[in-house]
């Protein structure tokens, strides 16, 4: 049976709010299929759309292009754990079966929903990655948020107004349950706002059925931020530094910051070794934040861009990256953040 060429559309326009014709270009190259298009107009309806017509590509296969391109970066990642035992119960199909069924969602756990811009937060995704055995559980959810962007100024009388517009942004918000009990609580960055506290309560209110988050513990990256700092000489061939934050036991915080982006902190001795004084001369002084950069190399296909600041538990990735970039920045935090002896 041929594919709905409604949803095929639809899946299109949010690849076209989520990403760049480079990259459909290069997934359609990948596929041995015709992939140059100067517009979205062409991509959509004289590549896309008579792809899927002549059974050259899949419904399926447009919502996996859609999963690689909205679902990495641009976002604030929150670390939970549970134990093993209860992540098996909690990703068990037939439970998630039943909460889905319990809250309308069922059709979630065969087709991903195409929501561009609901009037409420809404459910788009249940699904396992699964290899001989589930290996994890993603839900995914898609709200709208609004917020305030300054244009210009309009002269009135004697007065200079200033002129604001209002501006619909649609956020992908989603959690992913390893069968380890790891949980990645993933929310969308904001543009005017560096405080997370509202999305995650309203995030595990709406998931909550089916991840309680009761049965969850934060899992602080404190001991990653300080081996990434006190480490710096032995990962210097794969982090650039652009700055690192040093807070000790009565508040009082110590920065150090490079020139730019493209710098890197470790040349600069001097700054380094003041902040080294510090942690050095204080037991209980801490690393409490750092801007780092994961430089291309085997596994990531460009520099990285990665966060570690605000909660204990919280790590940001400011631009988009391919899923590949993200594990791979994932799996280097978690193994900085076990304890050497």
């Amino acid at each position: 049976m041929a594919d709905d060429l409604k949803y095929t559309k639809d899946i299109a326009a949010l690849i076209q709010e989520a990403t760049s014709l480079t990259v459909v270009s290069a997934f359609l190259k990948s596929k041995g299929l015709t992939s140059s298009a100067g517009t979205w107009n062409d991509m959509i309806n004289k590549r896309l759309i008579p792809a899927v017509q002549d059974g050259h590509l899949t419904n399926e296969g447009l919502i996996g292009l859609l999963r690689s391109v909205e679902e990495c970066g641009r976002q604030h990642v929150f670390l939970y754990f549970c134990s093993k035992a209860r992540a098996s119960e909690l990703m068990d199909r037939k439970r998630v079966g039943q909460v889905a069924a319990k809250l309308g969602v069922a059709d979630l756990l065969t087709a991903a929903k195409a929501t561009s811009k609901p009037a409420q937060p809404e459910l788009v995704d249940v699904r396992w990655d699964t290899a001989a055995v589930d290996l994890s559980l993603t839900i995914k959810a898609v709200e709208i948020r609004e917020y305030q962007k300054y244009i210009g100024t309009r002269p009135y009388g004697n007065e200079l107004h200033k002129i604001y517009s209002r501006v619909q942004e649609r956020c992908v918000n989603l959690a992913k349950l390893h069968r380890n009990g790891l949980l990645e609580i993933r929310v969308a960055a904001h543009s005017n706002s560096t405080k997370y506290d509202a999305d995650i309560r309203r995030f595990w209110h709406q998931i909550g059925a089916f991840l309680p988050s009761g049965d969850f513990k934060e899992s602080s990256l404190s001991v990653a931020k300080d081996r990434l700092w006190g480490e710096r000489a032995e990962l210097s061939e794969k982090i650039r530094y652009t700055d690192s934050t040093i807070r000790n036991e009565a508040g009082n915080v110590l920065r150090g910051a490079a020139g730019g982006d493209k710098s890197d902190l470790v040349s600069d001795e001097a700054v380094s070794k003041s902040l080294d004084f510090l942690l050095e001369h204080d037991d209980a002084a801490y690393c409490e934040g750092a801007n780092i950069w994961f430089k291309e190399t085997v596994g990531l296909s460009t520099d990285v861009h990665v966060l570690l600041g605000g909660e204990v538990n919280e790590f940001a990735l400011p631009a988009s990256c391919t899923a590949e970039d993200y594990q791979y920045v994932l799996d280097q935090l978690r193994s900085l953040n076990r304890r050497v002896s």
